[in-house]
């Protein structure tokens, strides 16, 4: 049953997030803060998906998720600066530059503000029921995969790759690798692998956060 995967999703970023908080009391840094925002963002996903079946069809279940995609389209970008943030605080060279900070701000930025446009000003919901799941999602905005979503990714990928050769440090890579595994295969009725995914991720950027941000 999918309700209890949900349910345990929710538990382990419950976890992240409370992980991720400690992390950022120890210190204020505004890399592991976006980190933060993120991980209660995905909590906030997941726990509307796990109550979809319970509330049921209508306007509130509806509202709920289209703040998801409001979400998504918001925070998911800003993994992009944290990822360059871990990357400054570890001395890998490329990201020591104000231009090159100046140009990933401004990449994650747009990314905000097209998932803005495809996912918030063009939402157009509809309600989807799998197995014991039911959901709303996005049938307007851009077809196809999420462009934010994705190129967030893919810097994650190539800005762990760069943190591993210059620290030995994988977990970023490796966590975002899958990441993009779990993503082309969660389509569709198979969407959960996706949530997956996002947890393993969010465990790689914690113990990423916890390395390099304290």
């Amino acid at each position: 049953m999918l309700t209890i995967l949900y349910l345990i999703l929710a538990i382990v970023f419950a976890y992240l997030v409370w992980q991720a908080a400690r992390i950022y009391q120890a210190k204020n840094s505004s890399y592991t803060l976006l980190l933060l925002i993120v991980l209660i963002g995905l909590l906030y996903d997941v726990l509307v998906i796990l109550a979809g079946r319970f509330l049921g069809e209508g306007v509130l279940l509806e509202r709920l998720n289209a703040g998801r995609y409001a979400i998504h389209a918001l925070i998911t970008p800003a993994l992009i600066v944290f990822g360059f943030g871990v990357l400054r605080l570890a001395g890998v060279p490329w990201a020591q530059g104000r231009a090159a900070h100046t140009v990933v701000c401004l990449f994650a930025t747009a990314l905000i503000i097209l998932g803005l446009y495809s996912d918030v000003l063009a939402f157009v919901p509809a309600s989807r029921t799998v197995m014991d799941t039911l959901r709303y999602v996005n049938v307007g905005g851009i077809k196809g995969p999420p462009v934010p979503a994705l190129l967030t990714i893919i810097f994650l990928i190539a800005a762990g790759f760069s943190l591993w050769r210059q620290t030995g440090w994988w977990l970023l890579a490796g966590s975002a690798l899958l990441m993009f595994v779990a993503a082309a295969l969660g389509m569709g009725r198979t969407f959960f692998i996706g949530n997956i995914g996002e947890v393993v991720l969010g465990l790689g950027c914690m113990l990423t956060a916890r390395k390099f941000l304290t």
